[in-house]
C-alpha cells in the first residue's frame, strides 16, 4: 500500500478550494473511469462518488490541527470486469487566515500508483488554473 500526496498554498477560499476540488476531479475522469464506473454500476459494484474521509485512529482526538475541511472523491478505472477498482482522492484544508494550506492524499495498492499520481497531478493542475499565485510546498 502506497500514497501520492501534494501540498500547496492558495489565497482561494475553502468554498473555492471545495469547487476547484469538484472541478478537478471532474478532469480527472477520463473514458476509461467512465467506461469503469459504468461497468461497476452494471455489476452494483458503484463505489464511486463524494464522501468525507475518516480517521478511525484512536489517537485522532489528540490532533491539535484537524482540517477545517475534507472531502474525498472515488475516481473508477477501466478494467477489472466492473469490480469497482479505482482510487480514491481526499483533500484537507486548513484555514490560515490569509491563505489556505492544502493537502491532496491519494492511497493506492500495488498497481495503482500511475493512477493515483495522475489524479493528484489533475486536481492540482485546477488550483493552478484558479489561482496563479499557488505554491506547492511539498508533492
Amino acid at each position: 500500500m502506497g500514497s501520492k500526496q501534494t501540498q500547496l498554498n492558495t489565497s482561494l477560499t475553502l468554498k473555492q478550494c471545495a469547487e476547484v476540488f469538484r472541478v478537478g476531479a471532474q478532469k480527472a475522469r477520463g473514458v476509461g473511469s467512465m467506461l469503469g464506473g459504468a461497468a461497476a454500476k452494471v455489476m452494483g459494484n458503484d463505489q464511486s462518488g463524494y464522501f468525507t474521509p475518516t480517521d478511525d485512529s484512536p489517537f485522532s482526538s489528540l490532533d491539535d490541527n484537524p482540517p477545517d475541511f475534507m472531502v474525498g472523491v472515488f475516481v473508477p478505472k477501466f478494467g477489472g470486469g466492473g469490480q469497482g477498482n479505482g482510487t480514491a482522492v481526499h483533500m484537507y484544508v486548513w484555514d490560515r487566515g490569509t491563505t489556505r494550506s492544502v493537502e491532496l492524499y491519494a492511497p493506492h495498492g500495488l498497481t495503482g500508483g500511475m493512477h493515483a499520481r495522475k489524479l493528484i497531478t489533475k486536481v492540482a493542475d485546477a488550483f493552478n488554473a484558479a489561482d496563479p499565485h499557488v505554491r506547492v510546498v511539498a508533492g
